[in-house]
């Protein structure tokens, strides 16, 4: 796998607009509400003073509208929803008879904007330190969410110093110019970094592997060199605490017990924690029963149980039943169904597990609330979410539809809830967002050992709007980049579409100009024009790809000394180009892929212009993860291009270099002219395996081993094998990620030598 320059830069531009629905201070607001069932015909809304949110926001929130009927009911939940914002000072809303229903006007005074920011209680930090970190900025509107999110940026930075024990808490009030002061309390704890975790009374599983377990690490050579945080909070003793009854709760032990979680300071700045342990007694499964059952029966349920008889117990086995049972209810319309669980000692040592099911009525969706969306579109937010007016609760699919948003990476927070209504057997869906930054300017350098040095600038939108005042919140994506460095000059501009025609189908056009003088020491290439490609999803894990490219190729500046093979390669070609594939694709991650596997089969005809010749291509790869976090991966392609005595040098194949032999050159293993400069082959095939393991945090090692071949007949594997092992650096910063390869060749041909190739992609941040 190619990978690509590395952004060693920092964001200079994130530009979003997010007000944040978070709770704030409620205050009695007067109401003047006639005889319920009366028809809204207007609904106005009035701002007194500076607001931070727009009226379209305020509409949005409200359950008063238009055309509906108006009642107490609703009045009262849009003064809570209004103030829950955290956006409002005080809400008024007030309503006067007019023929055929009535006319409301809600009234808003707005937050007035922030006029100073102070720190109380901080001596391990300046207040400018502080202000830096919360990042709010004098004279913008109060915002809630900010503050809030500017308390746990505190809290963390003190963590991350090796506090515990930290308090912030932060107060407003109005200043006598009309501006609010926002005061941050901080009690700063003290310092706490964990020397040794011991444990008492754990009899049947060993210290070892209950520390395995834990977020916390006890202090040791090989913690630092992997820079482990030691760092004691409440937060993380808690997940700890927790970590340690799931343990033993998953090895049968159903009454286990942490009696104490001792701290004892070694000194002013390490502490020693020591968990007292009641084991109790191991537990099998005597029995598994189902109580409360009558839409459905006992034995459908029991066929998706993970708990059995005779089984020890298991309490993820426990709350995975629980799970299953509350969707398969949920997924049938049954949102209110409840799952109780019992657990009842049995004969000897077994237990008896009785889940208790409350199964509720069932219910349809009334309407799909959206909240929090000041930037981005309605139409946005609903078609990511697989549910929709009249059909039935569907928990499971409100699941789904909550990741789908979360992954649109638009926001920092959705929120999914269902309520009931007047109606009964029906209910509403509350969709409650908050917004992020999803526009980036990036620029820096990099350097590979491909195309060396070269310099860019990015300009993403990932939250387009092709048509809209100030081009953000249609959900489409626009990327401007540029590209310039010594052995590579790129233009690309490309805007995508992923809900084609209103259909779950991203349509990307993309226009390109590219220069690119690494791939040969004897000639340069230069590529521009435009591509349309359509990606169709076929299930949760795979897609369908479709690739339209014309493009002009000028194969140039050949030198004088090149053979006549080359020299027959010189001058332009109109290129009319078709790419189909599929691909099935369930790595876990991206970033750092530690199990799953991808899969692509795909085709490639080019006719119509000067080039006339057809592909086909097979990559796999599979990954998985072993003891100690270390990964195995085995990944292979084959390639294969035909058009008879016609196929010219861009088309060909090659292999060498970072992304498949690693001990060779940039392209270097294949078939070459009489002086030994490749001229590539009509088919290729490559199979690589990695292991690699930590060495400390974000770093970890590789060794491997590849090989391939570059044959000059296509649909053939009569080319001359050659293959390299290697070590080498895995670098994840936040940064991007960094390769480092050196691959010594093992099998090569007469024009490859054996001292061994560096292969790397490393950049530095501006």
């Amino acid at each position: 796998m190619r990978i690509p320059y590395f952004v060693l830069s920092t964001a200079l531009l994130s530009a979003t607009i997010c007000l944040s629905p978070q709770h704030s201070h409620a205050q009695d607001a007067p109401v003047n509400a006639p005889v319920a069932g009366k028809i809204v015909k207007s609904l106005k809304v009035v701002f007194k003073g500076p607001s931070s949110i727009s009226e379209a926001r305020v509409r949005a929130q409200m359950a008063t509208r238009e055309g509906e009927a108006f009642t107490d009911e609703n009045v009262e939940q849009d003064i809570r929803s209004l103030y829950g914002t955290g956006a409002v000072d005080n809400v008024d809303i007030s309503s006067s008879d007019v023929a055929g229903g009535v006319a409301v006007t809600v009234t808003i005074t707005g937050r007035g904007a922030l006029g100073d920011v102070q720190f109380v209680g901080n001596t391990a930090y300046d207040p400018d330190k502080l202000l830096k970190e919360i990042e709010l900025r004098i004279g913008e509107p109060v915002d809630e969410a900010k503050l809030a999110a500017g308390q746990q940026k505190i809290r963390e930075l003190y963590e991350k110093k090796g506090f515990s024990g930290i308090l912030v808490n932060y107060s407003t009030e109005p200043d006598a110019q009309g501006f609010t002061k926002v005061i941050y309390t901080i009690s700063e704890g003290a310092k706490g970094l964990v020397r040794k975790i011991n444990f008492e009374g754990n009899n049947s599983i060993s210290a070892s592997k209950i520390r395995d377990k834990l977020k916390l690490k006890q202090k040791s050579f090989y913690r630092v060199w992997r820079g482990k945080s030691k760092t004691i909070t409440d937060d993380v003793m808690m997940e700890d605490r927790k970590a340690v009854e799931t343990l033993y709760q998953d090895e049968g032990f159903v009454y286990m017990q942490i009696v104490d979680v001792r701290r004892e300071q070694v000194d002013g700045k390490y502490v020693d924690i020591t968990y007292v342990i009641n084991e109790g007694n191991r537990y099998d499964v005597a029995e598994v029963a189902l109580d409360g059952t009558t839409v459905f029966t006992p034995e459908e349920l029991a066929k998706g149980l993970s708990c059995v008889a005779g089984f020890p117990y298991s309490g993820s086995d426990v709350r995975a039943d629980e799970k299953m049972i509350g969707d398969y209810y949920g997924s049938r319309g049954y949102a209110d169904a409840r799952v109780d669980t019992s657990i009842v000692p049995a004969e000897g040592n077994q237990v008896k597990i009785l889940y208790r099911i409350t199964e509720g009525g069932k219910s349809l969706v009334r309407k799909l609330n959206i909240s929090g969306n000041v930037t981005t579109q309605d139409r946005v937010i609903r078609r990511e979410l697989p549910i929709f007016p009249g059909d039935e609760v569907n928990t499971v699919k409100i699941d789904a539809g909550k990741n789908r948003l979360q992954n649109t990476g638009y926001f920092s927070a959705v929120d999914i809830r269902t309520n009931d209504t007047e109606q009964e057997g029906f209910k509403d869906i509350d969709v409650s967002v908050t917004e992020q930054s999803t526009g980036t300017v990036n620029f820096g350098a990099g350097f590979s050992s491909i195309d060396s040095l070269v310099g860019f600038l990015d300009l993403t939108q990932t939250n387009f709007n092709i048509g809209g005042k100030g081009f953000r919140g249609a959900g489409q994506r626009f990327h401007l980049g540029l590209k310039y460095g010594t052995r590579r000059r790129d233009f690309q501009l490309s805007f995508t579409e992923p809900w084609f025609l209103g259909q779950k189908l991203a349509f990307t056009t993309e226009l390109f100009y590219r220069d690119l003088f690494y791939l040969s020491d004897v000639f340069d290439q230069q590529n521009y024009g435009l591509s349309l490609n359509w990606r169709k999803p076929l299930g949760e894990h795979s897609y369908a790809e479709l690739t339209y490219t014309l493009q002009n190729v000028k194969i140039h500046n050949i030198d004088e000394n090149a053979s006549d093979i080359i020299k027959a390669e010189e001058g332009e070609y109109l290129q009319s180009k078709i790419d189909l594939s599929w691909v099935h694709d369930t790595r876990d991650s991206v970033y750092i892929t530690r199990k799953g596997h991808k899969f692509e089969i795909g085709g490639m005809v080019s006719a119509g212009g000067d080039v006339d010749v057809y592909g086909f291509t097979l990559n796999a790869a599979q990954y998985f993860h072993l003891p100690w976090d270390t990964i195995l991966s085995v990944e292979g392609s084959f390639r294969t291009v035909d058009g008879g005595d016609n196929v010219p040098i861009f088309e060909r194949l090659f292999l060498g270099g970072a992304n498949n032999l690693r001990g060779f050159d940039y392209r270097d293993v294949g078939p070459k002219d009489e002086f030994g400069e490749p001229i590539g082959g009509l088919t290729s095939a490559y199979a690589s395996i990695e292991y690699t393991f930590p060495i400390m945090e974000k770093v970890r090692g590789a060794v491997f081993y590849d090989v391939g071949m570059v044959s000059d007949s296509s649909f053939d594997w009569g080319g001359d094998i050659n293959s390299n092992v290697g070590v080498g650096l895995r670098l994840f910063l936040p940064i991007g990620p960094i390769r480092i390869d050196f691959g010594i060749p093992v099998q090569s041909d007469e024009f490859n030598d054996n001292s061994g190739q560096f292969q790397f992609n490393v950049g530095y941040k501006f």
